[in-house]
């Protein structure tokens, strides 16, 4: 189980058309995403989740959330191949504001978490698309398995007031297929933090 307390970071902005509003930080054996059966070519998005069988809130199984303002966060990814085999890597790049004890927690708990059993992410964009990485259960059958782990985050406390005082986490993962969007509304995962 995932067990870390974050803290909202993010004021109200304007609307915006780029970047990263929110993202929550998952345990991938706590969820089960539902998608509605393939058709044709290609596969539908995610439709729906729900806690897997013997996971509780109580327990753990929670949606963690974090928010951005804008201009914040940033999701990017890279393509591959070589034959048949394809790659893609993933990489969520977010500012984190102020040296503290508060963010040496969250830290330690992505560290603790991605390095057991790899994190989940739901990555929320200013566009309104919900994107999931690392899902692990996908209409109760496991998938190939797919790690987040927290790698190349760096920070500083800057020289002056003006500079920025806090950390740019950086979230990387590497997956055979691009990222599943989710269509069942922001307020499902809002419903499991």
């Amino acid at each position: 189980m995932l067990c870390v307390d974050l803290i909202s970071y993010s004021a109200p902005c304007g609307a915006t058309s780029g970047g990263v509003s929110d993202i929550w930080i998952y345990d991938p054996s706590d969820f089960n995403f539902i998608q509605e059966k393939e058709t044709g070519k290609g596969a539908n998005p995610y439709s729906a989740i729900s806690l897997v069988d013997g996971a509780t809130k109580e327990g753990g199984a929670r949606m963690f959330r974090v928010k951005f303002k804008r201009k914040e966060a940033e999701f990017n990814f890279t393509h591959s191949s070589e034959g048949c085999s394809v790659t893609y890597e993933f990489e969520l790049s977010a500012k984190l504001p102020n040296l503290s004890n508060d963010l040496t927690n969250f830290l330690s708990s992505l560290d603790a978490a991605g390095c057991c059993c790899g994190l989940g992410i739901i990555i929320f964009l200013n566009s309104g698309k919900i994107l999931v990485l690392g899902e692990k259960n996908v209409n109760s059958e496991v998938i190939p398995y797919f790690e987040v782990v927290m790698n190349g985050t760096k920070g500083g406390s800057g020289k002056t007031f003006k500079d920025f005082n806090g950390a740019d986490v950086m979230l990387k993962g590497e997956y055979s297929r691009m990222a599943r969007e989710f269509v069942g509304g922001v307020q499902a995962i809002i419903d499991l933090e």
